[in-house]
Protein backbone atom coordinates (compact mmCIF):
# COMPACT_ATOMS: atom_id res chain seq x y z
CA UNK A 1 0.00 0.00 0.00
CA UNK A 2 1.58 3.61 -0.93
CA UNK A 3 1.97 5.24 2.32
CA UNK A 4 -0.29 8.78 2.11
CA UNK A 5 3.13 10.87 2.48
CA UNK A 6 4.01 9.57 -0.13
CA UNK A 7 0.74 10.59 -2.44
CA UNK A 8 1.21 14.29 -1.31
CA UNK A 9 4.79 14.16 -1.94
CA UNK A 10 4.49 13.00 -5.63
CA UNK A 11 1.28 15.49 -5.85
CA UNK A 12 3.60 18.79 -5.23
CA UNK A 13 6.19 17.52 -7.25
CA UNK A 14 3.47 16.86 -10.13
CA UNK A 15 2.13 20.48 -8.99
CA UNK A 16 6.14 22.12 -9.23
CA UNK A 17 6.17 20.45 -12.57
CA UNK A 18 2.83 21.78 -14.07
CA UNK A 19 4.39 25.46 -13.04
CA UNK A 20 8.24 24.70 -14.47
CA UNK A 21 6.09 23.60 -17.68
CA UNK A 22 3.70 26.74 -17.65
CA UNK A 23 6.19 29.24 -17.66
CA UNK A 24 8.53 27.10 -20.65
CA UNK A 25 5.21 27.73 -22.39
CA UNK A 26 4.72 31.06 -21.51
CA UNK A 27 8.74 32.09 -21.72
CA UNK A 28 9.89 35.30 -22.47
CA UNK A 29 8.06 37.20 -19.25
CA UNK A 30 11.16 39.87 -20.11
CA UNK A 31 11.24 40.28 -16.28
CA UNK A 32 14.35 39.44 -15.18
CA UNK A 33 14.44 41.59 -11.17
CA UNK A 34 14.98 39.12 -8.63
CA UNK A 35 12.60 41.45 -6.10
CA UNK A 36 9.96 41.56 -8.67
CA UNK A 37 9.59 38.15 -9.42
CA UNK A 38 9.75 37.47 -5.63
CA UNK A 39 6.91 39.60 -5.24
CA UNK A 40 4.89 38.34 -8.07
CA UNK A 41 5.19 34.86 -6.82
CA UNK A 42 4.90 35.03 -3.53
CA UNK A 43 1.93 37.19 -2.78
CA UNK A 44 -0.39 35.62 -4.48
CA UNK A 45 0.04 32.30 -2.74
CA UNK A 46 0.54 34.22 0.68
CA UNK A 47 -2.70 36.38 0.23
CA UNK A 48 -4.59 33.36 -0.17
CA UNK A 49 -3.67 31.62 3.10
CA UNK A 50 -3.51 35.02 4.79
CA UNK A 51 -7.07 35.45 3.88
CA UNK A 52 -8.46 31.40 4.01
CA UNK A 53 -6.98 30.95 7.39
CA UNK A 54 -9.59 33.27 9.64
CA UNK A 55 -12.46 32.25 7.08
CA UNK A 56 -11.94 28.43 7.95
CA UNK A 57 -9.47 28.65 11.90
CA UNK A 58 -10.48 31.73 13.32
CA UNK A 59 -10.92 30.04 16.55
CA UNK A 60 -7.72 28.49 16.47
CA UNK A 61 -5.76 31.16 14.97
CA UNK A 62 -7.50 33.71 17.50
CA UNK A 63 -6.86 31.02 20.40
CA UNK A 64 -10.58 30.97 21.47
CA UNK A 65 -9.97 26.76 21.65
CA UNK A 66 -6.87 27.18 23.33
CA UNK A 67 -4.27 29.89 23.87
CA UNK A 68 -2.24 30.38 21.22
CA UNK A 69 1.55 28.65 21.37
CA UNK A 70 3.01 32.03 21.14
CA UNK A 71 6.80 30.40 20.31
CA UNK A 72 5.23 28.29 17.58
CA UNK A 73 3.80 31.37 16.50
CA UNK A 74 6.47 33.44 16.26
CA UNK A 75 8.64 30.48 14.53
CA UNK A 76 5.63 30.11 12.20
CA UNK A 77 5.82 33.60 11.30
CA UNK A 78 9.60 33.65 11.13
CA UNK A 79 9.92 31.01 8.58
CA UNK A 80 7.34 32.93 6.62
CA UNK A 81 10.31 35.81 6.33
CA UNK A 82 13.14 32.19 5.34
CA UNK A 83 10.54 31.47 3.08
CA UNK A 84 10.98 34.94 1.31
CA UNK A 85 14.65 34.84 1.73
CA UNK A 86 14.67 31.80 0.16
CA UNK A 87 12.60 32.71 -2.89
CA UNK A 88 14.35 36.08 -3.09
CA UNK A 89 17.89 34.15 -3.47
CA UNK A 90 15.82 31.58 -6.03
CA UNK A 91 15.00 34.41 -8.21
CA UNK A 92 18.48 35.87 -8.15
CA UNK A 93 20.15 32.98 -9.34
CA UNK A 94 17.43 32.22 -11.77
CA UNK A 95 18.56 36.34 -13.49
CA UNK A 96 22.04 35.90 -13.42
CA UNK A 97 22.62 32.16 -14.12
CA UNK A 98 22.07 29.65 -16.62
CA UNK A 99 18.60 28.10 -15.28
CA UNK A 100 19.75 24.70 -16.40
CA UNK A 101 22.72 24.79 -14.68
CA UNK A 102 21.69 26.42 -11.28
CA UNK A 103 18.20 24.93 -10.99
CA UNK A 104 19.56 21.20 -10.58
CA UNK A 105 21.87 22.23 -8.11
CA UNK A 106 18.88 22.91 -5.71
CA UNK A 107 18.84 19.13 -5.25
CA UNK A 108 21.21 19.78 -2.82
CA UNK A 109 18.17 20.47 -0.43
CA UNK A 110 17.25 17.54 0.12
CA UNK A 111 21.14 17.05 1.72
CA UNK A 112 20.44 19.85 3.95
CA UNK A 113 17.01 18.28 4.95
CA UNK A 114 18.67 15.05 5.74
CA UNK A 115 21.03 16.36 8.01
CA UNK A 116 18.57 19.08 10.27
CA UNK A 117 16.46 15.88 10.15
CA UNK A 118 18.61 13.79 11.89
CA UNK A 119 19.87 16.56 14.32
CA UNK A 120 16.91 18.31 15.19
CA UNK A 121 13.72 15.70 14.50
CA UNK A 122 15.66 12.48 15.26
CA UNK A 123 14.84 11.03 12.01
CA UNK A 124 16.69 7.78 10.79
CA UNK A 125 16.13 5.32 8.02
CA UNK A 126 17.31 1.92 7.19
CA UNK A 127 19.98 2.01 4.76
CA UNK A 128 17.77 1.07 1.85
CA UNK A 129 16.00 4.35 2.13
CA UNK A 130 19.29 6.54 2.07
CA UNK A 131 20.31 4.52 -1.12
CA UNK A 132 17.11 5.67 -2.46
CA UNK A 133 17.80 9.33 -1.48
CA UNK A 134 21.34 9.62 -3.02
CA UNK A 135 19.69 7.88 -6.35
CA UNK A 136 16.68 10.82 -6.48
CA UNK A 137 19.82 13.29 -5.88
CA UNK A 138 22.11 11.74 -8.25
CA UNK A 139 19.39 11.83 -10.85
CA UNK A 140 17.90 15.49 -10.04
CA UNK A 141 21.39 16.97 -10.73
CA UNK A 142 22.32 14.52 -14.10
CA UNK A 143 18.91 15.29 -15.87
CA UNK A 144 19.88 18.63 -16.42
CA UNK A 145 23.62 17.87 -17.54
CA UNK A 146 24.24 19.75 -20.84
CA UNK A 147 27.11 19.09 -23.33
CA UNK A 148 29.42 22.11 -23.78
CA UNK A 149 31.59 22.18 -27.38
CA UNK A 150 31.15 18.35 -27.82
CA UNK A 151 31.90 17.38 -24.26
CA UNK A 152 29.35 16.22 -21.66
CA UNK A 153 29.28 18.73 -18.38
CA UNK A 154 27.88 21.05 -16.68
CA UNK A 155 30.25 24.03 -15.46
CA UNK A 156 29.14 25.99 -12.96
CA UNK A 157 31.04 28.92 -11.72
CA UNK A 158 31.36 28.97 -7.72
CA UNK A 159 29.38 32.22 -7.81
CA UNK A 160 25.92 30.66 -8.58
CA UNK A 161 27.16 27.67 -6.78
CA UNK A 162 27.10 29.34 -3.96
CA UNK A 163 23.77 30.97 -4.91
CA UNK A 164 22.20 27.98 -5.43
CA UNK A 165 23.03 26.53 -2.45
CA UNK A 166 22.21 29.51 -0.31
CA UNK A 167 18.57 28.81 -1.54
CA UNK A 168 18.87 24.92 -0.88
CA UNK A 169 19.64 25.88 2.85
CA UNK A 170 17.15 28.28 3.25
CA UNK A 171 14.38 26.17 1.56
CA UNK A 172 15.85 23.19 4.01
CA UNK A 173 15.34 25.11 6.74
CA UNK A 174 11.55 25.97 5.88
CA UNK A 175 10.84 22.55 5.58
CA UNK A 176 12.23 21.03 8.63
CA UNK A 177 10.47 24.04 10.37
CA UNK A 178 6.82 23.59 8.71
CA UNK A 179 7.73 19.93 9.85
CA UNK A 180 8.69 20.63 13.58
CA UNK A 181 5.31 22.41 13.47
CA UNK A 182 3.19 20.71 12.47
CA UNK A 183 2.74 18.55 16.06
CA UNK A 184 1.60 22.60 17.00
CA UNK A 185 -0.66 23.48 14.15
CA UNK A 186 -3.24 22.04 11.85
CA UNK A 187 -2.25 22.38 8.16
CA UNK A 188 -4.73 25.79 7.62
CA UNK A 189 -3.32 27.69 10.80
CA UNK A 190 -0.08 26.64 9.69
CA UNK A 191 -0.21 28.31 6.45
CA UNK A 192 -1.60 31.22 7.97
CA UNK A 193 1.25 32.20 10.24
CA UNK A 194 3.67 31.55 8.30
CA UNK A 195 1.96 33.46 4.86
CA UNK A 196 1.38 36.36 7.46
CA UNK A 197 5.13 36.41 8.01
CA UNK A 198 5.89 36.14 4.22
CA UNK A 199 3.67 38.66 3.39
CA UNK A 200 4.77 41.13 5.82
CA UNK A 201 8.57 40.36 4.56
CA UNK A 202 7.39 41.15 0.91
CA UNK A 203 7.23 44.69 1.45
CA UNK A 204 11.18 44.63 2.72
CA UNK A 205 11.73 43.47 -1.07
CA UNK A 206 9.83 47.03 -3.24
CA UNK A 207 12.79 49.20 -1.96
CA UNK A 208 15.35 46.55 -3.92
CA UNK A 209 13.68 47.11 -7.18
CA UNK A 210 14.76 49.05 -10.10
CA UNK A 211 14.91 52.31 -8.99
CA UNK A 212 12.98 51.83 -5.66
CA UNK A 213 9.62 51.94 -7.18
CA UNK A 214 6.84 49.36 -7.86
CA UNK A 215 7.72 48.57 -10.89
CA UNK A 216 9.70 45.73 -12.77
CA UNK A 217 12.77 45.97 -14.50
CA UNK A 218 12.69 45.11 -18.38
CA UNK A 219 15.36 43.60 -20.36
CA UNK A 220 17.15 45.98 -23.01
CA UNK A 221 14.64 46.02 -25.64
CA UNK A 222 11.97 47.50 -23.69
CA UNK A 223 12.08 50.99 -22.18
CA UNK A 224 12.53 51.24 -18.95
CA UNK A 225 13.16 54.75 -17.91
CA UNK A 226 9.10 55.55 -18.11
CA UNK A 227 8.22 59.01 -17.51
CA UNK A 228 5.74 59.52 -14.32
CA UNK A 229 2.31 59.36 -15.52
CA UNK A 230 2.59 57.96 -18.23
CA UNK A 231 0.26 55.01 -19.44
CA UNK A 232 2.84 52.74 -19.99
CA UNK A 233 4.35 53.24 -16.02
CA UNK A 234 1.08 51.30 -14.15
CA UNK A 235 0.71 48.73 -17.16
CA UNK A 236 1.91 45.36 -16.32
CA UNK A 237 5.03 43.71 -18.32
CA UNK A 238 4.45 40.29 -20.24
CA UNK A 239 4.38 37.56 -18.31
CA UNK A 240 3.09 39.07 -14.86
CA UNK A 241 -0.04 36.76 -15.46
CA UNK A 242 1.35 33.78 -15.86
CA UNK A 243 3.74 34.84 -12.45
CA UNK A 244 0.53 35.63 -10.37
CA UNK A 245 -0.83 31.83 -11.84
CA UNK A 246 2.25 30.52 -10.39
CA UNK A 247 1.51 31.74 -7.70
CA UNK A 248 -1.58 30.48 -6.84
CA UNK A 249 -0.24 26.98 -7.76
CA UNK A 250 2.25 27.23 -5.17
CA UNK A 251 -0.37 28.24 -3.21
CA UNK A 252 -1.74 24.34 -3.26
CA UNK A 253 2.05 22.91 -3.66
CA UNK A 254 2.61 23.69 -0.47
CA UNK A 255 -1.08 22.74 1.20
CA UNK A 256 -0.06 19.44 -0.56
CA UNK A 257 3.50 19.24 0.85
CA UNK A 258 2.65 20.06 4.46
CA UNK A 259 0.25 17.45 4.40
CA UNK A 260 2.73 15.30 3.45
CA UNK A 261 5.07 16.59 6.47
CA UNK A 262 2.35 15.64 8.56
CA UNK A 263 2.19 12.14 7.80
CA UNK A 264 5.48 11.23 6.60
CA UNK A 265 9.24 12.19 7.53
CA UNK A 266 10.40 15.51 6.26
CA UNK A 267 13.38 14.23 4.26
CA UNK A 268 11.84 11.79 2.51
CA UNK A 269 8.77 14.07 1.49
CA UNK A 270 11.93 16.46 0.69
CA UNK A 271 13.65 14.01 -1.96
CA UNK A 272 10.43 12.86 -3.28
CA UNK A 273 9.42 16.36 -4.48
CA UNK A 274 12.84 16.32 -6.74
CA UNK A 275 10.87 13.91 -8.95
CA UNK A 276 9.19 17.07 -10.53
CA UNK A 277 12.93 17.40 -12.47
CA UNK A 278 11.79 14.10 -14.04
CA UNK A 279 8.07 15.28 -14.67
CA UNK A 280 9.37 18.20 -16.32
CA UNK A 281 11.12 16.66 -18.91
CA UNK A 282 8.37 13.93 -19.78
CA UNK A 283 6.09 17.01 -19.99
CA UNK A 284 7.98 18.89 -22.28
CA UNK A 285 9.08 15.63 -24.54
CA UNK A 286 5.27 15.46 -24.89
CA UNK A 287 4.54 18.93 -26.10
CA UNK A 288 6.86 19.09 -28.15
CA UNK A 289 5.23 15.37 -30.02
CA UNK A 290 1.73 16.25 -29.09
CA UNK A 291 1.46 20.03 -29.06
CA UNK A 292 4.48 21.79 -30.42
CA UNK A 293 2.40 24.83 -31.38
CA UNK A 294 2.61 24.79 -27.34
CA UNK A 295 5.93 24.18 -26.94
CA UNK A 296 8.62 23.16 -29.19
CA UNK A 297 12.33 21.67 -27.49
CA UNK A 298 14.44 19.72 -30.08
CA UNK A 299 15.90 16.43 -28.23
CA UNK A 300 18.74 14.67 -29.73
CA UNK A 301 19.79 10.95 -29.14
CA UNK A 302 21.97 12.15 -26.71
CA UNK A 303 19.81 14.14 -24.60
CA UNK A 304 16.88 11.82 -24.60
CA UNK A 305 19.58 8.57 -23.17
CA UNK A 306 20.75 10.81 -20.64
CA UNK A 307 17.43 12.56 -19.47
CA UNK A 308 15.73 8.85 -19.77
CA UNK A 309 18.44 7.13 -18.04
CA UNK A 310 18.29 10.24 -14.73
CA UNK A 311 14.57 9.13 -14.85
CA UNK A 312 15.14 5.72 -14.19
CA UNK A 313 17.45 6.37 -11.76
CA UNK A 314 15.12 8.68 -9.41
CA UNK A 315 12.45 6.20 -10.36
CA UNK A 316 14.49 3.71 -8.82
CA UNK A 317 15.20 6.02 -5.77
CA UNK A 318 11.65 6.41 -5.36
CA UNK A 319 10.97 2.56 -5.26
CA UNK A 320 14.10 1.78 -2.83
CA UNK A 321 12.72 4.70 -0.70
CA UNK A 322 8.82 3.53 -0.70
CA UNK A 323 9.95 0.15 0.30
CA UNK A 324 12.88 0.98 2.82
CA UNK A 325 10.31 2.99 4.68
Amino acid sequence: MIATWLVYALLTATIYAGIALLSKVVSGASIDDPAALTIYTCAPFYAVYVAAGPLLEWSAITGGEAPLPTGAVLAAIAFGVVSTVGYAIYYWGVVVGDVSRFVPVLAIETIFVLVLGVLLLGESFPTGVYAGIALVVSGALFISVERDGGSVGSRVGPPLVAVALLAAAAFAVLNTGMKALTTAFGTVELLFWISLGGLLSLGAAVPFRTGGRFRPRLDADVATDLPVGSPGETKLPPGTAVLLAAGLLNALALFTFIRALEHGPVSLATAITKVDVMLVFVGALSLSKLAPELLNEQFDRFTLLQKGFASSIILVGCVLIQLGY
